[in-house]
């Protein structure tokens, strides 16, 4: 069981990551509008989900929220405050809901987004209002360098053919690893042949 412990830490450490991990932002609409109506900057990048919560309990409030970016636009269905349940809390209706889930998606997402909120009682149109998020690019394959460009420009041929790349190193982790690996499990079946 160590061997098999130790094995998977070894592939663990010689796969580099990149990315980040998804993140999730709720807005909730309540009778003063949505909170935040603006998703600070840097917040959200593509991949990551925005939540809007239907939280106005104003009598017969429904919410409909439009998402556009250059054009392109998403409705959500019709959100209530609450959902009607029957004795087992299952909905009494399967449309009814009161969030609505918008993932940006991993490409092509990065820009502003713009949001419009729209607030009905009893299907009458009684309130609208805004709020946007700019979504920043995932980038997955370039490690994030701290040296400015004008320091990368002047550097010489000699610097630029000393640097080692990240899938190179990244190889030679996952070598050295199976090896390691290869070593434990012969030692092991060794040791298990003296027994």
């Amino acid at each position: 069981m160590r061997v098999v412990a130790l094995a998977l830490g070894l592939v663990m450490l010689a796969s580099p990551v990149a990315g980040h991990e998804l993140q999730i932002y709720t807005v909730i609409v309540n009778t003063d509008g949505a909170q935040p109506a603006e998703i600070p900057n840097g917040t959200l990048k593509e991949g990551d989900s925005a939540w809007f919560w239907m939280k106005d309990t104003t009598d017969n409030a429904t919410l409909i929220v439009e998402i556009e970016k250059d054009g392109a636009k998403a409705r959500s269905p019709v959100l209530q405050f609450e959902c009607e349940l029957d004795e087992n809390g299952s909905k009494v209706n399967e449309e009814c809901t009161n969030r609505y889930d918008f993932v940006f998606s991993q490409q092509s997402s990065a820009g502003m987004w713009n949001f419009t909120f729209l607030t009905y009682v009893n299907d009458t149109l009684t309130k609208t209002s805004s709020g946007s998020a700019f979504i920043q690019e995932d980038l997955h394959d370039e490690m994030h360098n701290e040296t400015p460009v004008e320091e990368v420009e002047s550097s010489s041929s000699e610097d630029e053919d000393k640097k080692i790349p990240i899938k190179a190193i990244a190889g030679i982790v996952a070598i050295l690893s199976f090896i390691g690996i290869a070593v434990i499990l012969t030692s092991e079946a060794k040791s298990l042949e003296k027994e």
